[in-house]
């Protein structure tokens, strides 16, 4: 049985394409129902990174894949509708979390890495902790986690030559 790995994607595009991309992805959701089975868009050729549970809601998409986000299809996608988008992910089982931006062609993207899952502690209230500050919720901390790792990475300085 697969692990289901969360994806949550915003197209960042005028309202014209934004709607022509929510249609494909509810003709795929219905196609699903009818097949049961994950979908691609049609001009998609691919053996992975299939889309299951599709759904739309208020120009954000939301599906499933298997294992592990489907960052690449999404590329395809936005390559074809000659749009940006935000891509965010999540596997709890395989210690995945992240965010992939892909903007004018270039895809940004960031990810909790193996280490960064040991960084914090669960106490016997089930409350998590990191670095002297307690969360409620695990994706609360691993929100904040991404957002630094994001954070130090827009504010590395880089090697001069």
């Amino acid at each position: 049985m697969a692990n289901w790995c969360v994806n949550t994607v915003l197209f960042n595009c005028d309202p014209d394409k934004l709607e022509k991309i929510e249609q494909l992805f509810n003709e795929m959701a219905l196609q699903e129902k009818e097949t049961r089975e994950g979908q691609l868009p049609p001009f998609i050729q691919s053996e992975e990174g299939y889309c299951h549970d599709i759904y739309t809601e208020g120009g954000t998409i939301y599906y499933e894949t298997k294992w592990v986000p489907n960052t690449d299809i999404i590329m395809q996608i936005a390559d074809y509708y000659q749009v940006d988008f935000t891509h965010e992910y999540s596997e709890r089982g395989f210690d995945i979390f992240g965010e992939a931006n892909y903007e004018q062609g270039v895809l940004k993207d960031v990810r909790l890495e193996e280490e960064d899952f040991e960084l914090f502690e669960t106490d016997e209230q089930g409350l998590f902790t990191f670095m002297g500050t307690s969360y409620e919720s695990e994706e609360e901390l691993l929100e904040d986690l991404l957002e630094r790792k994001k954070d130090q990475l827009d504010n590395s300085k880089g090697y001069k030559r």
